[in-house]
């Protein structure tokens, strides 16, 4: 089904976080169509993004492409820089009756920065958000192991929570998403191990990417291993195989 808007709209794109086959049906459908396609960077030297590289086979060719750096960092300045800048040019193009993208890797409203877009544009011009697959889906579908069952929560973390805080859930809770774990990834090893769950967690770098590892034996791992995309999956109701 095709958006029935005939005036300009902004596309918050989740193009999932690795495989081309696993964008959804709908992100395809609105990608062909757009006029202006905005990739994010984390690096200024960067030209395109893991995102584009995901989905650059469906991108129609006469669809502008417009890389635009966002900082991976808690620099406010800088940061309300780059927003204000982008939002101001999403802002022209969608007057100008466009159809305007910006994808981001896994799920729009999970850890995305493209949320940061969304709450300034919100008022201000039409904006559909199309979602997609985030990591910590894709990792548990793919290796076949459940995230929660039951009458239990799903507790998804950042990893980047302190410390004490971080430990209570993974002491107290059943089912644990651990998402940002690269910056703390030792101490979160240890208090897994701490806690027995060895046989009860799973880590993966780079989920359905080419560079994809997964480790299964936690123990051995550290830092150095993983990669800056990696997630951590905990179930204390299964068991690995």
């Amino acid at each position: 089904m095709m958006d029935k808007y005939t005036e300009g709209i902004f596309y918050g794109i989740g193009v999932g976080v690795g495989d081309s086959g696993h964008v959804t049906k709908r992100a395809v459908d609105v990608i062909k169509t757009l006029n202006v396609l905005y990739v994010p960077t984390a690096k200024e030297e960067e030209k395109f993004s893991t995102a584009y590289r995901i989905i650059k086979d469906y991108v129609d060719e006469k669809t502008v492409i417009k890389s635009r750096h966002f900082p991976m960092n808690y620099d406010t300045l800088e940061l309300q820089k780059a927003w204000e800048s982008i939002v101001l040019e999403v802002e022209k193009d969608v007057s100008n009756n466009m159809k305007v993208g910006f994808v981001t890797i896994g799920d729009p409203m999970v850890y995305s920065t493209y949320i940061y877009l969304l709450r300034i544009l919100k008022n201000k011009v039409t904006v559909v958000t199309v979602p997609g697959i985030a990591s910590f889906l894709d990792i548990a579908s793919n290796n076949n192991f459940p995230l929660v069952e039951g009458n239990d929560p799903l507790v998804i973390l950042p990893a980047t929570i302190d410390e004490e805080k971080l430990r209570s859930y993974i002491k107290n809770e059943n089912s644990i998403v651990l998402m940002k774990v690269y910056s703390n990834f030792d101490k979160i090893v240890s208090m897994l191990v701490d806690e027995n769950l060895s046989r009860h967690a799973i880590i993966v770098s780079n989920s359905s990417k080419d560079e994809e590892v997964i480790y299964k034996n936690i123990e051995q791992i550290k830092k150095e291993d993983v990669s800056y995309f990696t997630t951590i999956l905990i179930n204390k109701r299964w068991e690995l195989s």
